[in-house]
């Protein structure tokens, strides 16, 4: 058996989590099916994920992790990996951060901030909020019917897109769509 490493994870669980990461190991990843795979590379493939935005492809913690397993873990609790730097993230972002998870489950913090060189290698707007630390893109692990509504309601959610890959990006900006 595997023992992952949790030092990359923020989480604001107690002492229910333990037992299901020993539980997410022992179960395969491939048991059970959902109709769409939660990676969203594995789900639209490689050769159809637009290449600016291709830095978001990165291995999550939940991605380990079977389906069924991440349908069971408890709602009203924040599962969060960071996969990049976190401490910038402004707190109101962490707020709609912390109840998206507690709501649709697992996500994975992909984009935080970035340097203009490294914003324009991915394709950024040359304003983008991500120079900053004032945007997030992120992807929810399970089932995220019905999160655009709940992001267009937030009051501290200013720009909000939904890339056709699964993606999300929410920023400190004014309320937008594009």
């Amino acid at each position: 058996m595997t023992i992952l490493p949790l030092r990359s994870v923020a989480f604001r669980a107690k002492a229910t989590f333990p037992a299901l990461v020993v539980l997410a190991l022992a179960i395969p990843a491939d048991a059970g099916t959902l109709p769409e795979p939660s990676n969203p590379q594995v789900r639209i493939g490689a050769h159809m994920f637009g290449e600016e935005h291709a830095h978001l492809l990165k291995d999550s913690l939940f991605d380990k992790i079977s389906p069924l397993v991440l349908a069971a873990m408890p709602r009203g609790k924040a599962y969060i990996d960071y996969k990049a730097p976190a401490k910038c993230v402004p707190e109101r972002l962490r707020n709609v951060l912390n109840r998206v998870s507690a709501k649709y489950g697992p996500i994975t913090v992909n984009s935080t901030v970035r340097s203009r060189s490294r914003n324009r290698s991915v394709g950024g707007r040359e304003k983008s909020y991500h120079l900053n630390c004032q945007a997030v893109d992120f992807r929810v692990h399970a089932g995220a019917s019905g999160l655009i509504g709940f992001l267009s309601s937030a009051k501290d959610v200013g720009g909000l897109k939904r890339y056709p890959a699964g993606y999300y990006h929410i920023d400190t900006g004014p309320r937008r769509s594009w």
